[in-house]
């Protein structure tokens, strides 16, 4: 047990993957969104919504339901589009089931114990006495290379 005085914690965003819940840590979050019209992108692969209008900037949103689970997100009154700061640009994830805000203690994550490397933005766990097991995304490796030069082509960066 981890003494009270040694504990500090992290506001992360909950959502759900299918029966899995899933956390992005809020200082990488811009702003959260009601799910919106995008702009098609036609000849863009499958797992890319389309392009958001945002504070004067074209944001690309990725539909992590279509990337991860080929399936597209659902239009939900849970769905969201998250902003996320990724390498110093504005990323959209256009996510299902958001859940809530939720202060987690940052000394009770734990590595998940499994090596998969594809899906290497799969970080540690932690249970939660209510939730069950949340899952981190850290968002530095949501994206392979390929897929960042499709989404920040280099003229862009």
């Amino acid at each position: 047990m981890i003494p009270p005085a040694a504990t500090s914690s992290s506001l992360h965003l909950l959502f759900r993957l299918q029966h899995d819940l899933y956390a992005i840590e809020a200082a990488q979050i811009q702003v959260v969104l009601r799910r919106t019209a995008l702009k098609q992108c036609p000849a863009a692969p499958h797992w890319v919504a389309g392009l958001l209008h945002y504070q004067g900037s074209t944001v690309p949103v990725l539909d992590l339901y279509q990337r991860l689970l080929q399936r597209e997100a659902g239009w939900q009154t849970s769905t969201r589009l998250v902003l996320v700061h990724y390498k110093q640009q504005l990323l959209g994830l256009l996510l299902e089931q958001v859940h809530r805000f939720e202060r987690l203690t940052d000394q009770l994550w734990q590595d998940s114990r499994l090596l998969l490397p594809d899906h290497q933005y799969l970080g540690q766990v932690q249970q939660h006495d209510g939730l069950g097991l949340i899952q981190q995304v850290r968002l530095a490796d949501l994206l392979p290379v390929d897929v960042q030069q499709v989404l920040f082509p280099p003229a862009q960066r």
